[in-house]
C-alpha cells in the first residue's frame, strides 16, 4: 500500500518523498526518555501530520521516509553541502524536491520503531542540531527561492 502512494496522482502530481510515522520505543526508560519520546510525538508525528494535510507544505523531516529515487536521482540528487556534515540534509532535500517540482506528502500505513540514548547530553545535542540547522536553513538560497 505505501509503495502503492507513488501511483497515485494527488492534485495532478505524484509523491516524490513519502512520509511514515515514528515510533519511539525508548519513552519508558526514565523521565528524560519519557520527555525526549514526547518532543518527537509532537514534533514529527503530530507536526509532519499537520504540514502534509492540510497545510500541504511539508517539506521532509526525519528518516523514515521513502524516497522516489528516479525523481531525485535524475533532477541533481538530494545532497545539500554544510558547514557541519549532514545537518539538516532532511529539509533540504525536501526543498529541493519540491523546487523541482515534487511533492512531498505524509501517510500512516506502517511506523518505524525508533530507539534513542536518552540522556540530558543527547537532549541538548538534539535542540542544538535543530537550531543549527534553522539557522542553516536562513542562510539558504532554498528558503528565497521558495518564497518567490
Amino acid at each position: 500500500m505505501v509503495l502503492e502512494e507513488f501511483l497515485k496522482p494527488h492534485r495532478q502530481r505524484r509523491p516524490t518523498i513519502l512520509g511514515l510515522r515514528e515510533h519511539i520505543f525508548t519513552g519508558s526508560v526514565s523521565l528524560l526518555a519519557w520527555f525526549m519520546s514526547n518532543q518527537e510525538t509532537n514534533f514529527v508525528t503530530i507536526g509532519q501530520r499537520i504540514l502534509a494535510n492540510p497545510l500541504r507544505v511539508r517539506f521532509h523531516y526525519g528518516h523514515p521516509d521513502i524516497f522516489d529515487r528516479i525523481f531525485n536521482v535524475t533532477r541533481g540528487g538530494v545532497s545539500k553541502a554544510s558547514k557541519t556534515i549532514n545537518l539538516s540534509e532532511d529539509i533540504f532535500s525536501g526543498y529541493n524536491s519540491t523546487l523541482r517540482g515534487g511533492f512531498v506528502t505524509h501517510h500512516e500505513y506502517i511506523q518505524v520503531g525508533k530507539g534513542h540514548d536518552v540522556g540530558m547530553n543527547q537532549i541538548s545535542q538534539f535542540e542544538a542540531k535543530v537550531a543549527n540547522g534553522n539557522g542553516e536553513q536562513t542562510l539558504s538560497r532554498d528558503v528565497y527561492r521558495l518564497g518567490r
